[in-house]
């Protein structure tokens, strides 16, 4: 990760430097500075109202050199202990929360498409790597229902609030035919993969074309949330 050291037990449960590993379960159990909860449980509005999603479950704040290292580390580099390190410890928080009464009743899981000109820079979309990987654990289908419609040559971190939500508005589409796309997800429970929530404007935009599709409910998991 940032020391690019592999555990030497690196069999999937314990792949990290035993430095690494203490330091991001330090973050996992920080309390949130206003409600108190580690960040799998906390529910402070700011981070928790997203637009046309009913939930959002994440593991870490977005917060510190660790956490923010390992995320650079996943949207530029398709490193599999990288992926395999968060896709473990968001699927732990899908079971542990108590923001979802049961990952039984989810139908499929998705993931936030990836810009195209992204995609085609560092090769591969990590959101659906992990989404892969989750689905993998968790035995539900993976299915990607959405993709980006258009590339923009303006990153989300360099923007406001508000032209984070002009940039993205209207960028994703069905992935395949509408029809089959709707027939797909009408009335059913769907969970959409992401690697870092801040404004939530990504997510909101992804949730609202799921939901004008037929969504029963929208839940999202997220490696990592900035904070309240």
């Amino acid at each position: 990760m940032c020391c690019k050291k592999l555990s030497e037990n690196a069999d999937g449960a314990d792949i990290l430097c035993a430095e690494c590993r203490r330091s991001l379960i330090e973050e996992a159990t920080r309390a949130c500075g206003k409600c108190g909860n580690p960040p799998v449980s906390c529910r402070c509005a700011k981070v928790r109202i997203i637009a046309n999603l009913d939930q959002i479950i994440f593991p870490y704040f977005y917060s510190g050199d660790k956490i923010r290292q390992a995320v650079y580390a996943v949207k530029r580099a398709n490193l599999y202990y990288i992926n395999e390190f968060f896709a473990k410890g968001m699927y732990n928080s899908l079971k542990l929360s108590d923001k979802i009464d049961n990952i039984n009743k989810i139908d499929f899981i998705t993931g936030a498409p990836r810009k195209k000109d992204s995609a085609r820079l560092y090769g591969y979309n990590q959101t659906e790597e992990i989404a892969k990987i989750i689905s993998g654990y968790s035995g539900i289908a993976y299915i990607p229902v959405i993709k980006a419609s258009k590339s923009h040559d303006t990153e989300q971190k360099t923007l406001s609030r508000y032209e984070r939500a002009e940039n993205v508005k209207n960028k994703f589409v069905p992935a395949g035919n509408i029809t089959k796309t709707k027939d797909l997800i009408q009335g059913k429970n769907i969970l959409i993969i992401d690697d870092v929530v801040t404004t939530g404007s990504t997510l909101a935009e992804c949730a609202r074309v799921i939901r004008e599709l037929g969504a029963k409910s929208i839940k999202a998991l997220c490696a990592a949330s900035v904070r309240p």
